[in-house]
């Protein structure tokens, strides 16, 4: 049963696996996303993400209710750049690209207050195409990003929340995890077919799913990678990724698929 709805009001709300900021951060919901609220514990609300249906808890300061009538509304523009600030009496904070500028009119956000105001750049949403620039120029946004695990953000972010939104930023959902979008998409059948926006997904020595990066191109891949420490643009070839920093192999190549 659906308690109500919320929106994003802060540039990210930490997601957690359990009601207490001791828990593990499992994902974010970044300014101006959506959320149904299935049930609240104090200060912490239950959510299920419109985005990509992803469930946990958030802080209930860092949403702002909305009502069914606004929430079912659809979001016509993203934020495109890393310089985008969400600009208040108190100050001016950066907002991750790909963030949505939900109900965005003439700078000001209805839900939030008529003092705060978007200064940037907007992408509409109609507008966005899946072609290898906009692919490109969606992933560069986070080259050098912080690995964090759980991050979606240009602050930090970690492997499959690089994946999801860099294809976020071209108008398409995929799942949030590692292993949920290995078994989405198209199974490309060797390495050398790979096009730009491609996924490489690599296993462990159990053979679990726990790596994913965006290939730019069938020999080259960016992702986030802890073992660097953050965003990068490595070599790969049909055995793996060879990292350019420490002249080796880090993740084992298991398959690679298409989302376009």
């Amino acid at each position: 049963m659906i308690f109500s709805y919320v929106v994003c009001s802060v540039p990210a709300a930490p997601i957690r696996s359990e009601a207490t900021h001791h828990s593990q951060m499992v994902s974010q919901l970044l300014f101006g996303e959506r959320a149904e609220v299935m049930r609240q514990e104090g200060n912490w609300m239950y959510i299920v993400c419109a985005w990509d249906h992803y469930e946990g808890w958030v802080l209930a300061g860092q949403v702002q209710l909305l009502s069914f009538k606004e929430y079912r509304k659809p979001n016509k523009y993203l934020n495109t750049t890393t310089q985008d600030r969400l600009i208040s009496p108190q100050g001016a904070v950066l907002l991750s690209p790909g963030s949505d500028l939900f109900g965005l009119k003439r700078s000001v956000f209805p839900w939030l207050d008529a003092l705060s105001k978007f200064k940037g750049k907007k992408a509409a949403v109609s507008s966005l195409t899946t072609s290898d620039e906009a692919i490109r120029h969606a992933a560069m946004c986070f080259y050098g990003s912080p690995y964090q695990w759980g991050g979606r953000s240009s602050l930090g972010i970690d492997c499959s929340g690089l994946a999801q939104m860099v294809y976020k930023m071209i108008n398409i959902a995929i799942p949030r995890d590692a292993r949920q979008q290995s078994e989405a998409g198209e199974t490309v059948g060797f390495l050398q077919e790979a096009l730009c926006g491609d996924l490489a997904f690599f296993d462990d020595a159990e053979g679990q799913i726990t790596h994913v990066g965006i290939l730019l191109d069938n020999a080259t891949i960016m992702h986030a990678t802890e073992v660097s420490g953050g965003v990068v643009i490595d070599a790969i070839d049909n055995g793996g990724i060879i990292s350019v920093k420490y002249k080796k192999r880090t993740h084992n190549l298991r398959i690679v698929k298409r989302f376009l």
